[in-house]
C-alpha cells in the first residue's frame, strides 16, 4: 500500500475513510456502504488505491485507480 491510498475502516462504532499518511479521517458514516462509496470516489479522484478493511482491521479488498502506464 502506497502513501496517499484511501482506506475505509471501522473504528469507534463508525465507518471511516482516511488517506494513508494522514492522521485524521476525511469522513465518517454509521453505514459501511456509504463509507465505501465515499472512499471509492475519493480514491478515483486522487488516482490511488482504495483499500477496504473488515471490522477486525484485515484487508477485505483493494481496487487500484492509478493510471496505467504504457509499456514501450
Amino acid at each position: 500500500m502506497a502513501e496517499g491510498d484511501v482506506h475505509t475502516y471501522f473504528e469507534d462504532g463508525q465507518w471511516k475513510n482516511r488517506v494513508e499518511g494522514g492522521v485524521r479521517a476525511s469522513n465518517t458514516s454509521p453505514h459501511r456502504v456509504d463509507a465505501v462509496l465515499a472512499g471509492r470516489q475519493a480514491a478515483r479522484k486522487r488516482r490511488v488505491s482504495h483499500v477496504i478493511h473488515d471490522c477486525d482491521g484485515g484487508v477485505e479488498s483493494e481496487k487500484n485507480f492509478r493510471p496505467r502506464t504504457s509499456a514501450r
